[in-house]
């Protein structure tokens, strides 16, 4: 099995987000979040796992769909969104956040950690290559991190 991975400084966004935990909700604040990508799978009769080209392009697109934006779980029982054409209200108990609905993006997680960050990515990346991809990529794998020094690292098996 070979891997090859991109970490190029373009793959990244920068987005506001806040997460539930132990009872607690955060503040809404903001990261410059750094992306790194990974594909799993053996060699092509031409010698390579995958295209670096095009798994470049396919990174950069996901970043871009996060960037600027508002991150925010679905699947967080804790928290309550309704959207309609022009907003989206988000309530945690009392607090009540309101924003353009042109400015959040509605993740299926269940909060919006480094690790589910992770996890999405690369459910998203797998879904991207196995719709343009006849040859056997085994895994991806998608690292995030908030900040130097803390990252988190998921990996989906093809």
């Amino acid at each position: 099995m070979y891997r090859i991975e991109v970490t190029k400084d373009y793959l990244g966004f920068a987005a506001a987000h806040f997460i539930t935990f132990k009872g607690n909700c955060e503040r809404l604040h903001g990261h410059n979040y750094q992306a790194w990508f990974e594909v799993e799978g053996d060699l092509t009769d031409d010698g390579y796992v995958f295209d670096f080209t095009e798994l470049k392009r396919i990174a950069k697109d996901l970043c871009d769909a996060l960037d600027h934006r508002v991150l925010l779980a679905t699947e967080n029982p804790k928290i309550q969104v309704q959207q309609d054409d022009e907003s989206v209200l988000v309530t945690y108990e009392h607090l009540r956040y309101m924003f353009p609905a042109r400015d959040v993006v509605l993740l299926p997680i269940s909060n919006t950690t480094a690790e589910l960050l992770a996890t999405y990515l690369a459910i998203q990346l797998a879904q991207r290559l196995r719709a343009r991809h006849d040859h056997a990529i085994g895994a991806v794998g998608v690292w995030i991190a908030e900040g130097p020094g803390q990252r988190a690292f998921f990996r989906e098996t093809i």
